[in-house]
């Protein structure tokens, strides 16, 4: 018999009853079962996660089976002990797969410095459709290559990259990064940049020229700072105001503080962020509550320009999540909270405001803080408690 497809269909019926039950095997099953519907097998083979013991089933799978290579829309290539950095996709893997659009990947899948010119291109082509691409990043040598791929991926509209920052504290940031033509680059909508603050560097070298943000929906930028990554120019700052006119949703990390001027010493307030209308604010162990604070009122206390006002502000929801560590909260003076209060009161279209604390260094927190960080915060807020939008949350 040349292959399953040879089998008689009662047989192959029969066999798809007995695992109906068993998840794996009905995946295979659903390749010959005419029980099966298209849309089935969209559902089981539309998402695909490589580990070291479906790899290679997956690339000899798609090689012999182009109907099945159809189904796949998204592929997840973690990089973890069950799929070692040495296991490689060919570039002529992802050729098979004509309507993937999300790739979720560490940072070298296909062996970048191995490459022929051939398979540059070949991957070049496979990548134009892509529309949601995750990077785990612990080699920032690969950062120029993703760039080069992802320039000329016009459909490219949410880009999340987390930089293993145990890996990266010594690699040298001095890239020289790949910029598409203005007319030709990607507009994103969606920028998640997590891990080590090193990344920021050459990310803006590689998405500000090219005005990667100019259409930017939701920014997230939750990176660690180590002292020695104190110093300005502040690398968040520029990505930030990129998206500013057309942001909605935006996340901070505030260890520490990101300025609220420019290097011109243009002032940047909420009134710089027309359409915010959800921002979530963290600060790291080591931050203080008080600053954190500050940073915030500041922000919100936006001096009425040309184009907007006070009470223009689309901003409906905002959250805080600090340690709970209860000198921190103690030592907050009394003008911040007025400041703090004023400010969001100023806003009428605020719903929800949301106070997060958490356990200082990932550990658990001394019996009665949360008790007394939540007290603290609904006294020291009680007009927004009034209100009935002030939350605590553990």
């Amino acid at each position: 018999m040349a292959s399953h497809f040879d089998l008689p269909q009662e047989l192959v019926d029969k066999i798809v009853s007995e695992l109906r039950n068993d998840i794996p095997a009905l995946c295979t099953c659903a390749l010959i079962s005419r029980d099966f519907l298209p849309w089935s097998r969209l559902h089981l083979f539309s998402s695909v996660r490589l580990t070291g013991g479906n790899f290679y089933a997956f690339r000899t799978l798609i090689a012999s089976s182009p109907a099945v290579a159809s189904y796949v829309r998204r592929l997840e290539m973690p990089l973890m002990a069950s799929l070692p950095a040495f296991v490689l996709l060919p570039p002529e893997s992802m050729a098979r797969l004509p309507n993937l659009t999300k790739l979720s990947t560490h940072c070298d899948p296909f062996g970048f410095r191995h490459l022929s010119a051939a398979q540059h291109r070949i991957l070049s082509d496979t990548t134009r459709h892509l529309t949601s691409v995750e990077l785990s990043i612990d080699r920032f040598w690969t950062l120029p290559e993703w760039a080069a791929l992802l320039n000329g991926c016009a459909t490219l509209k949410n880009l999340a990259i987390h930089a293993d920052p145990t890996a990266l504290w010594s690699e040298d940031v001095g890239l020289e990064m790949p910029v598409a033509p203005p007319e030709d680059a990607p507009r994103l909508r969606t920028l998640r940049i997590s891990g080590d603050c090193k990344v920021l560097g050459p990310l803006g070298a590689w998405l500000l020229p090219s005005g990667f943000l100019v259409a930017l929906h939701t920014l997230a930028i939750d990176v660690d700072y180590v002292l020695d990554d104190y110093d300005p120019p502040d690398r968040r700052l520029p990505l930030v105001l990129a998206g500013a006119a057309s942001l909605e949703v935006l996340t901070l990390h505030l260890d520490p503080p990101m300025p609220l001027s420019t290097p011109a010493d243009v002032p940047i307030s909420l009134a710089s962020f027309p359409l915010l209308h959800t921002l979530h604010l963290k600060d790291g162990p080591d931050a203080e509550f008080g600053a954190s604070l500050r940073w915030l009122a500041d922000f919100l206390h936006a001096p009425a320009t040309d184009h907007i006002t006070p009470a223009d502000s689309a901003l409906e929801s905002v959250s805080l999540a600090h340690s709970l560590v209860r000198r921190d909260i103690d030592a907050v003076p009394a003008s911040t909270w007025r400041a703090l209060e004023a400010a969001l009161l100023a806003s009428p279209r605020l719903h929800a405001l949301t106070f997060k604390g958490y356990g200082k260094y990932s550990v658990g927190s001394a019996p009665g803080a949360f008790a007394h960080f939540a007290g603290t915060v609904r006294a020291q807020l009680a007009g927004l408690e009034a209100r009935g939008v002030l939350r605590t949350v553990q």
